[in-house]
């Protein structure tokens, strides 16, 4: 009786904060796919300025510390909220070993034939989100062989060749080359961290992955010679990039400015998910001043989201997150969120040396 009872009360919290909708829930099967006549949603156009300067997308790549932290919810729900704001949005479902941002979007899932299992499985598919100015880049059937397999480059190279105003990368939880490149690529690198332990170690094994790739990659003499320092290095003794500057600008000043110069324009923006209590909301800000501090980086906060059980009953019904519970603490967290990303690509017109 008082498991029931709990059930029922669970069941009406969720109807209230799922807000008006076009569709009876009565008659309202979980597992339908998104209606599109309830996704009809006014735009939001107008209440954030837009750059028309810009020289093609605006990128906003998410990456997870580890598996299981919510990159695609976070994904799939920025590109709708941004959809609203009247932009042109396109989503990729890029992380290695499977392609879930369609349960997230309400879209159809791909299930392959055991006859089309033997073929090749074709190029990339876009499919329209119903009811909004979204579109969905995934592969033909889930992803294998590996982080770096052709078939999750030919998604992401794909994506970045639409015509759209903003894209939005979901890299998954791996360090590959293909994922630490497109990271630092994009105009906002989003590493999305649980408040734990392992997701925590994680995130900072990322981003000194993708800091060294930055400054050590290429064949110019900065890179060369910031290379061979880092190679002979065999007791650690160039574990930061301020001591890296420092021993590079003994041997070649040009170089160390150039170093110094990389350093500080990568600035990974963190944003914690699966917060639980005020603690953890606040683990954010001690991750970027560690980062800051240590590493010299200029890293940002973008914020916080809080354990919802909207999210897993959003998940279970195939339907957005900010569609099916606009009035939840989550949804509202998340375009707080969406609102920084989209006030970056004001603030950045032209597209800066990230991209040489």
């Amino acid at each position: 009786m008082g498991q029931d009872r709990r059930h029922d009360e669970d069941e009406k919290r969720m109807t209230a904060l799922r807000g008006p909708t076009t569709v009876d829930d009565s008659i309202e099967d979980a597992e339908d796919a998104l209606d599109e006549s309830a996704v009809d949603l006014p735009s939001l156009a107008g209440q954030i300025p837009w750059s028309d300067e810009r020289e093609g997308p605006f990128v906003v790549a998410l990456v997870g510390g580890k598996g299981g932290v919510g990159t695609s919810l976070v994904a799939a729900n920025v590109a709708v909220f941004l959809s609203r704001l009247g932009r042109e949005v396109v989503v990729a479902d890029g992380a290695a070993g499977g392609a879930n941002l369609h349960t997230y979007l309400g879209v159809e899932p791909l299930l392959p034939s055991p006859a089309s299992l033997l073929r090749a499985p074709g190029p990339p598919r876009l499919d329209r989100v119903p009811g909004m100015s979204l579109r969905l880049c995934r592969p033909p059937r889930p992803i294998g062989g590996g982080p770096d397999a052709p078939a999750r480059r030919e998604v992401l190279e794909t994506t970045l060749g639409v015509d759209a105003d903003v894209v939005v990368l979901d890299l998954g939880a791996q360090a590959d080359p293909l994922t630490l490149d497109t990271f630092l690529a994009a105009d906002a690198g989003v590493m999305v961290v649980m408040p734990e332990p392992a997701g925590v170690e994680r995130t900072y094994a990322f981003l000194r992955e993708a800091l060294v790739r930055r400054l050590v990659s290429g064949d110019d003499r900065p890179a060369r010679e910031a290379r061979a320092l880092l190679e002979a290095d065999e007791g650690d003794e160039l574990g930061t990039p301020s001591r890296l500057v420092a021993a590079l600008a003994a041997v070649d000043p040009d170089a160390a400015d150039a170093i110094r110069a990389r350093v500080l324009a990568f600035t990974p923006h963190v944003l914690l998910n699966k917060c639980r209590s005020r603690a953890d909301t606040e683990l954010v800000d001690g991750i970027v001043s560690a980062l800051r501090r240590r590493w010299g980086v200029s890293a940002e906060p973008l914020g916080a989201l809080e354990y919802d059980d909207a999210a897993w009953h959003s998940a279970r019904r195939r339907r957005p997150l900010l569609i099916e519970y606009p009035g939840s603490a989550l949804a509202e967290r998340i375009e707080r969120m969406a609102r920084r990303l989209l006030a970056l690509a004001v603030r950045q017109p032209v597209r800066d040396e990230r991209r040489g």
